[in-house]
């Protein structure tokens, strides 16, 4: 088979002008496209309001000590799509001297709440690690209510480079018979009293709802709503999450090491699909 090469033949002043103004339309509905995909960033009335809802009206957030709440967290990130974030409340975890909420909040994110996370005296400390997902440099609050009813606030400032809504387009991350891998990490035995560090990871993508398919249409929200860690059938720790739980959602907490005891975790979906691992905390 031949081939010809040869030349186009030259384009008129009309022609050119014509896909000129051609690509400069197609430019601009991508550009609308795109803006279209981006979620709108909270506004403060919006952050006071999720803060409202999970503490009741505080008079003056900015006037509240910040209880001596340790916050790690970097102050730069590459990647808005997983910082680590570990937060840690100086408590007995004996009688009222316990954190029986503690909540994240990022400011300039779409959704301004992070997660909410719920302690009990079995629990060793009070503290928790875990991956959050950031959209911009902003502040991120940490408000902790005891159980004696006292509130305390803290913020730290975080900056990345590439948001976790820079890549609005998405493809179906859950076929047909999806589940998820779940792991769970228990010390093979603790001595009484001591604290038991629980580490646990499920494979989700914690689909924000934001995104859209490469069809243009909006992507459902599914995500792994609550999770609780149960000894012997009574909640020890547990968290509501949000969107903006990093894909794969990680926790880590301390259980206090009484005596051996039986542990089940727990994760529900938005589907209503309930997920679990068993494991077995040796004391002794």
């Amino acid at each position: 088979m031949a081939f010809t090469v040869g030349r186009l033949p030259a384009l008129t002043g009309l022609e050119r002008m014509i896909l000129t103004r051609r690509s400069l339309c197609l430019g601009a509905i991508s550009l609308a496209a795109l803006a279209a995909a981006s979620p709108a960033l909270a506004t403060e009335d919006q952050v006071r309001a999720a803060i409202a809802e999970d503490f009741g009206q505080v008079p003056d957030l900015a006037a509240l000590s910040d209880g001596g709440i340790r916050t790690e967290l970097p102050e730069f990130s590459d990647s808005g799509k997983s910082v680590p974030l570990t937060v840690i409340i100086p408590a007995t975890m004996e009688g009222q001297d316990y954190p029986e909420l503690v909540a994240v909040y990022a400011a300039r994110n779409p959704r301004p709440r992070v997660c909410r996370v719920s302690f009990t005296p079995a629990c060793a400390e009070a503290s928790f690690s875990t991956r959050i997902r950031i959209d911009s440099y902003q502040d991120i609050i940490i408000m902790v209510r005891m159980a004696s009813g006292m509130i305390f606030r803290a913020v730290r400032k975080v900056d990345v480079t590439y948001g976790a809504c820079e890549e609005p387009i998405a493809y179906d991350q859950f076929p047909p018979g999806w589940k998820p891998n779940i792991r769970v990490s228990v010390p093979e035995s603790v001595a009484p009293g001591a604290a038991a560090e629980i580490r646990t990871i499920i494979g989700h993508p914690m689909e924000t709802g934001f995104r859209h398919d490469v069809h243009g249409l909006l992507i459902p929200v599914r995500i792994a709503e609550t999770f609780r860690c149960m000894v012997n059938g009574e909640t020890a720790f547990s968290v509501q999450l949000e969107p903006a739980v990093a894909a794969n959602p990680y926790f880590a907490f301390k259980l206090r090491g009484e005596k051996s005891s039986e542990l089940r975790f727990e994760w529900v979906d938005t589907s209503g699909e309930v997920y679990s691992a068993d494991s077995e905390l040796v004391v002794g």
